[in-house]
């Protein structure tokens, strides 16, 4: 199903960026936490997609499970108290997850018309599964770029003795987010 590892990559972009009330590595953890567990949840459910599609009320309990997913990840991330100078970027982000979100909310909405049993590729080759796809293309295309921004981070070691350099300019946090590929 489309748009579990693009959630991780776009969060990467959120702890790429120091300073604040939150250190770096507070806030990585933190962004971490919350990546996990929607992958889970959304792995869960795709995992289980096939029964739930045979009926109407297994594709309902399905998109109601995975936009209750999103949702607490949305919310989760709203909550997140950014480092100062990622506020603009997180707001960015906060804003391309709530697109998503109603991307697929709308693409819920149509598959709740089509005919029960009707597979998920069908799903997501309406006008409203082609939006959705492309906003989960959006977060996507920010995993690699925060991918490597993040990744910089760890240049930011050969600082960490220094005394006269700080704190923030010395953090380097190591988080793994895989981006599709």
């Amino acid at each position: 199903m489309r748009g579990t590892s693009s959630f991780v990559g776009l969060v990467a972009i959120l702890v790429a960026c120091g300073g604040g009330s939150l250190t770096l590595e507070e806030y990585g953890a933190q962004a971490e936490d919350l990546v996990a567990t929607v992958d889970v949840r959304i792995d869960d459910l795709d995992a289980g997609l096939e029964s739930y599609a045979q009926t109407a009320a297994g594709t309902q309990t399905y998109w109601d499970n995975r936009l209750d997913a999103r949702e607490q990840f949305l919310k989760g991330l709203q909550n997140l108290d950014p480092p100062e100078s990622a506020v603009d970027l997180h707001e960015i982000v906060v804003e391309l997850f709530d697109r998503l979100n109603t991307a697929e909310e709308a693409l819920a909405a149509r598959v709740a018309t089509m005919e029960a049993g009707i597979g998920a590729e069908a799903w997501w080759n309406t006008p409203e599964g082609r939006a959705a796809a492309a906003v989960d293309g959006e977060v996507t295309a920010i995993c690699y770029v925060a991918q490597g921004a993040f990744d910089k981070t760890q240049d930011r070691s050969a600082f960490a003795d220094m005394p006269w350099i700080p704190p923030e300019m010395k953090e380097a946090v190591r988080v793994a987010f895989g981006c599709p590929g």
